[in-house]
């Protein structure tokens, strides 16, 4: 299990393949606070209205 706190989908796959290591399969499985648990392969859920107020929040820059 690697856990990464900022990077890219690609960033990933770079550094595993610079190991000798490519990968196969890449899941996100959170984001920010939001997370996969409840959620169905292949299906979805709609945010709470509490939830997208602390993504925008959590969007803005810090003065």
């Amino acid at each position: 299990s690697i856990t990464l706190t900022e990077g890219k989908n690609k960033q990933v796959r770079k550094m595993f393949e610079a190991i000798g290591h490519p990968v196969k399969k890449l899941t996100r499985v959170r984001y920010d606070f939001l997370t996969l648990n409840g959620v169905e392969r292949g299906t979805y859920r709609q945010l709470k209205i509490h939830e997208v107020k602390q993504l925008y929040a959590h969007s803005q820059p810090k003065l």
